[in-house]
């Protein structure tokens, strides 16, 4: 067997070795509950926006990108959809807006208060001022039916705060900025995960997610881990190299016979 066929029957091992450890650790990443997130969690593309509800570009994506997302990537179980706060310093009444929204996930409804705020601000309900700002978003919890004494003492919590100021900082970590910025990640893809920034049409969004999807196994047909059990893919492969091994030493054989007799 040439050096070219030992290095591609070594390239096979590596690919089949790879994959189901790829899959697992995905599944494990995503598998704790978020209220603040969309989708399947085992989903093969994971984006994690950082926004700011104080923000126009951020309003334009909700208003006119990610609707169909939703639609076609997200409740088709090919994205999973985080969402983390990041409120630009100029934009003080997006702070306020970003506790109001953490205080409705804990009553069960932060998608519906986070539309309501970008909604709002679309329709020029709220910005600017913080105080003139909140009075509106306590209106918006009474249109949601949230309680509204528990909502209160959860934006009063410093807790909440500082559940903000995490999501700030891990923007800050991930070299993000401006807002809206995204990160996009699936398996196999790098660590850190590709970043997007500014308010992408759909059209950016779709031939870029069909892009990472063409490359992405078919789950259906991948086969996870079982603990510390060896994998059946080792067994094919060895099994592969073994048959490989009796062919190349029967030809050999054969030839060195054939070359005797002549």
């Amino acid at each position: 067997m040439t050096t070219h066929h030992w290095r591609a029957v070594a390239a096979l091992l590596i690919g089949l070795l790879a994959t189901p450890v790829l899959i697992v650790g995905r599944v494990q990443a995503q598998s704790a509950a978020d209220p603040r997130a969309l989708g399947n969690p085992d989903a093969p593309l994971v984006i994690i926006e950082y926004s700011d509800y104080e923000c126009p570009a951020c309003a334009s994506f909700v208003r006119d990108t990610k609707p169909q997302l939703i639609a076609e990537y997200i409740e088709t179980g090919k994205v999973y959809y985080v969402y983390r706060d990041n409120p630009l310093p100029q934009h003080p009444a997006g702070r306020v807006a970003s506790a109001y929204a953490h205080c409705a996930a804990q009553q069960g409804q932060f998608w519906p208060m986070h539309q309501r705020l970008f909604q709002g601000y679309i329709d020029g309900e709220w910005g600017g001022n913080p105080s003139a700002s909140e009075r509106m978003f306590r209106q918006y919890g009474d249109e949601l039916g949230l309680d509204p004494d528990a909502l209160q003492a959860c934006v009063r919590d410093p807790a909440t705060d500082h559940a903000i100021a995490a999501d700030i900082e891990e923007a800050r970590n991930r070299g993000l900025r401006g807002t809206p910025a995204y990160i996009l990640r699936w398996p196999g893809g790098p660590e850190r995960g590709d970043v997007l920034t500014g308010a992408q049409s759909f059209g950016t969004w779709s031939y870029l997610l069909d892009e990472r999807l063409s490359g992405q196994p078919n789950p259906a047909t991948a086969a996870p881990l079982q603990g510390e059990q060896p994998s059946i893919f080792l067994y094919l492969a060895l099994g592969a190299v073994g048959g490989l091994v009796v062919l190349v030493a029967g030809g050999s054989m054969l030839w060195w016979l054939a070359a005797r007799r002549r």
